[in-house]
């Protein structure tokens, strides 16, 4: 998988090549509303952020082949742990992206909010050194 690349700064997301996962805690959706602002328009992708609770839902404006979903931790039918919920949308994403027949290239930002043990996973499905 020589297509997964880990950016120790914001890479040009005007130019991103593939698809995108841009995926973070509520405390990163301003730093990702930012980041979606400047995705091209052809961009495909998610971007996944997980709330503890829905007054922190915000709007996201993102073009048309970028999705956007909020995971709540207190969903109302149990608490899950923070990052519990992130790490299972990340981890199907990568599944996803990586299994069948992987893009030449594609992107993924985790959130500084982001629990670390969902980066360690995502880097390890990704095939990116620790």
């Amino acid at each position: 998988m020589t297509g997964a690349c880990e950016h120790l700064s914001d890479p040009d997301w005007g130019n991103i090549e593939g698809p995108v996962l841009i995926a973070g805690d509520a405390a990163d959706a301003a730093a990702i509303a930012g980041i979606a602002a400047r995705l091209p328009w052809d961009a495909q992708g998610a971007i996944v952020l997980e709330a503890a609770a829905r007054v922190q839902l915000r709007h996201i404006d993102v073009p048309a082949g970028v999705s956007v979903r909020w995971l709540l931790r207190g969903d109302g039918i149990r608490a899950h742990t923070k990052g519990e919920r992130l790490a299972n949308a990340v981890h199907a994403w990568c599944v996803e992206w990586t299994c069948a027949e992987p893009p030449a290239h594609w992107t993924v930002w985790l959130g500084p909010h982001t629990p670390p043990h969902v980066a360690r996973m995502a880097r390890s499905l990704l095939g990116v050194a620790n």
